[in-house]
């Protein structure tokens, strides 16, 4: 899970960026569509996983998105 934060993170453009697994990233200033696109590319070649944007945004955190990649690898 760390890892998936930090990964996370750097895609942010204020990398400064506080994050926690409870972190509700879709309802954040910085979540916009550039940003999902980023997130979606860095799943892809983290975790070599295609998961399409709605299903990106669909999550209330990123603890449950991080479960999402874990349960479809």
């Amino acid at each position: 899970m760390e890892k998936f934060i930090e990964n996370f993170k750097n895609q942010l453009e204020d990398v400064n960026t506080e994050l926690s697994p409870d972190f509700d990233y879709v309802n954040s200033d910085f979540w916009d569509s550039l940003t999902a696109v980023t997130i979606q590319m860095m799943v892809e070649d983290e975790y070599d996983l295609k998961v399409d944007i709605k299903t990106i945004s669909s999550f209330k955190t990123i603890s449950e998105f991080y479960q999402y990649i874990l349960d479809n690898k």
